[in-house]
């Protein structure tokens, strides 16, 4: 007598593939940097609000900007931003405080953006500095002291927490603030200048 068949076993379901990022997730501090919020728009996050004006260049969610991490905790997209019209506006900004530099929000999230780290791919050597003062938040007293090291001129991560005994993870914070904001930067060695073309009277009679 035969023996029974053998039940097969059914394949496998194919494992669905994960589905693409949209072009328009990022965390907030990508959103301000590129300019990407548009109009009046409130935007909640982890027991944070915050409406930005951002045809204004402005924000209202009080004076503190600490108790606004939460806000750049993972990414946002489009539909997280919930567009005001000017009635909800008005009745939004009453009682939520002056409104603020949106300079200030981005400076935040690029002080949130390494968690230690320079981020944008820098090397262990790159030196940066200061282009012009930038505006220290009380929170952050340590910010001063690395504020006026960078301000005498270029220096390493290593070099810039040595000199202003701030650790090199505060460092990289505030490097990263204000690398998003437009307050310091890489510097660069000048490309020696080629040999200026003759020019002018004694450059010809130094050419017959």
């Amino acid at each position: 007598m035969a023996p029974p068949p053998v039940a097969t076993p059914a394949p496998a379901p194919a494992a669905r593939a994960p589905e693409p990022a949209t072009s328009t997730a990022g965390s907030l501090a990508v959103w301000l940097v590129d300019n990407r919020v548009q109009g009046r728009v409130r935007l909640e996050r982890g027991g944070q609000t915050v409406l930005i004006d951002a045809p204004a260049g402005q924000y209202h969610a009080g004076t503190a900007l600490k108790p606004l991490a939460p806000l750049f905790e993972g990414p946002v997209s489009a539909s997280d931003f919930q567009a005001l019209d000017d009635a909800a506006w008005r009745a939004a900004v009453e009682g939520a405080g002056e409104a603020q530099p949106l300079t200030r929000l981005a400076w935040l999230g690029g002080l949130l953006a390494g968690q230690g780290r320079v981020v944008g791919g820098y090397g262990i050597d790159s030196r940066f500095h200061m282009v012009k003062w930038p505006q220290t938040e009380r929170e952050y007293p340590k910010h001063f002291r690395i504020s006026t090291v960078m301000m005498k001129g270029p220096a390493t991560l290593g070099e810039i927490a040595a000199a202003s005994g701030v650790p090199e993870a505060d460092v990289a914070d505030f490097i990263n603030a204000n690398l998003a904001t437009g307050f310091a930067e890489e510097y660069r060695e000048p490309e020696p200048e080629a040999d200026q073309a003759k020019s002018g009277l004694f450059g010809r009679l130094r050419g017959r």
